[in-house]
């Protein structure tokens, strides 16, 4: 019996599976991680440009990718009226959603093994023991995902942008800072820099002398909710506790500050959002970023 059907018990002949408009979505394995994975394509409305479909690679697919679709269903076409199709409005891409087979939006213990780097430091994961995994993650992406895709669209190999939310962004942060060439333009929505005794941070000076980020400019986006460290109120002292040790918001700051001051190839952006905590960042982030991706 199908989960549809335990859960609504007898339906109407007519009824349907919904189908969602430009979207492909297919399972895969990986050689390089030995997980599974759910991918869900938001495919182009028109014809590639010469150089190629600019792609955004989301991470938490299945959280993620719904709120973009919302937003590109936004996109005029056809014979709106003139004033409509004059607004502001994300162009068009590629969204290749990267969601783990279990169809969970935020599987703990997958998402925390793919997301989070190696580490000997204390994690301070409160829900996970399943940790080290993101360069092979990012191998299965540019070895394997990626190629996949390319072998089906036309692709533009210099406008790639990374999202990726809590240990998403940490992965997005540690991409960025330890094998930048994969990606132009990267967004981390509320990053994890806590992790492992915030060793991405702090190891970001000597990273920065070690890799290449002369070839090309790249954008960043680094964003977190002030109510992330400084709400207005603590629930209770353990709260307090906690969003102090994890200092979300001095932890993205710093690290915005440090990529901003290395080159001037480096467009850096730092948000930090009042009355925002850490879900409403995946919220903000999964909304605006299709123009940052996209726009030329």
């Amino acid at each position: 019996m199908s989960s549809i059907s335990m859960a609504a018990g007898h339906l109407p002949a007519d009824w349907q599976v919904a189908q969602r408009e430009r979207t492909l979505s297919f399972e895969m394995g990986s050689r390089q991680t030995g997980q599974r994975y759910r991918i869900v394509l938001g495919l182009p409305a028109g014809a590639a440009p010469k150089a190629g479909y600019p792609v955004l690679w989301a991470l938490d697919g299945l959280a993620s990718f719904p709120i973009m679709e919302a937003v590109r269903a936004q996109v005029p076409r056809g014979d709106e009226s003139l004033a409509w199709r004059k607004m502001k409005q994300p162009s068009d891409g590629l969204i290749v959603a990267i969601a783990h087979a279990s169809g969970q939006p935020f599987d703990v213990d997958a998402r925390a093994l793919d997301y989070t780097p190696l580490t000997t430091a204390k994690t301070g994961d409160l829900f996970s023991s399943k940790h080290g995994g993101a360069d092979q993650f990012l191998r299965f992406i540019t070895s394997e995902l990626r190629p996949l895709l390319t072998q089906h669209f036309h692709i533009n190999a210099q406008q790639q942008t990374l999202f990726g939310f809590s240990y998403g962004g940490l992965f997005t942060l540690h991409t960025l800072s330890t094998q930048p060439q994969h990606f132009q333009r990267y967004w981390a929505a509320s990053p994890s820099l806590w992790f492992g005794e915030q060793q991405t941070l702090k190891r970001l000076p000597g990273q920065l002398e070690k890799i290449d980020l002369s070839g090309y400019p790249r954008r960043v986006v680094i964003s977190v909710g002030l109510d992330e460290q400084y709400p207005a109120s603590f629930a209770s002292a353990e709260v307090e506790t906690k969003l102090g040790v994890r200092k979300m918001v001095d932890n993205a700051e710093q690290f915005a500050r440090l990529l901003s001051g290395h080159s001037s190839n480096i467009d850096v952006n730092f948000l930090s959002l009042p009355a925002h905590d850490h879900h409403d960042m995946l919220m903000h982030g999964a909304r605006r970023v299709l123009e940052f991706a996209f726009a030329p």
